[in-house]
């Protein structure tokens, strides 16, 4: 009996192994491309003290995933958001309003910004020869740095006010699909799009804030959220 098994459980396990190689696999991205801000970050209303002020921009990651078979995965995505900013004569019309001056010009410094490290779980659809869908969700961290402007008031002596550029970090996630279209064993292209949201607390701080009535945050914790579509390329090994 032991002179059957014994074989039977090393042709066993030798096929075990070789299945694995052939479905476990590496697989590295690099992708491109907008960022559209969504929500109380995409408005630029000066009364209403959630507005963020940001329009679409750019985006870009890096991804790398393990395939523990041919559709389970496990993730990870470091990626860098920049968006540019609007609203600016909403805020200097804002500003003149509330403080009486003749007129107000605001200037934008810095930029909308956000770096993300995040991680999680793939799964694959093989819809092809060529051809498969990817679904992901991922979470970690996501550091975000908001643009800051100043103000010129024409009527004042100490006429120039700033909000300073500010930064914070907090919890984020992002989720989505991509379509894969694989060009050889190794190659392929992908087209994604990506759900993504995060919440950090920023302490807002100011210079020079000569007007007693205008708008004045002391942090901004709301949530940052949007739409990435993006095109990479991929390698598998």
């Amino acid at each position: 009996m032991k002179k059957i098994f014994f074989p039977i459980l090393v042709s066993f396990l030798g096929l075990t192994v070789q299945a694995q190689q052939k479905t476990s696999h590496v697989e590295l991205s690099v992708n491109g491309g907008i960022a559209s801000p969504t929500g109380n970050f995409s408005k630029s209303d000066y009364e209403d003290e959630s507005s963020g002020f940001a329009k679409s921009g750019g985006h870009f990651n890096i991804t790398g995933t393990y395939f523990l078979s041919k559709h389970f995965g496990i993730g990870a995505l470091v990626g860098f958001s920049q968006f540019g900013f609007k609203g600016a004569q909403s805020l200097a019309d804002g500003y003149k309003e509330d403080s009486g001056t003749d007129s107000t010009t605001l200037y934008t410094k810095g930029k909308n910004q956000d770096f993300s490290v995040l991680a999680g779980p793939y799964y694959r659809f093989t819809l092809g020869k060529s051809l498969s869908l990817d679904l992901r969700v991922l979470a970690g961290y996501v550091k975000t740095n908001l643009a800051g402007f100043s103000v010129y008031y024409e009527d004042y002596t100490d006429n120039v006010m700033s909000q300073k550029e500010a930064s914070g970090g907090g919890f984020g996630y992002q989720a989505g699909a991509g379509l894969n279209y694989h060009i050889s064993n190794c190659w392929g292209v992908k087209i994604n799009a990506d759900y993504f949201s995060s919440k950090p607390k920023v302490d807002i701080a100011y210079e020079n804030f000569v007007v007693n009535s205008g708008r004045r945050l002391s942090t901004y914790n709301e949530s940052l959220s949007g739409i990435a579509a993006t095109v990479g390329l991929f390698y598998s090994f």
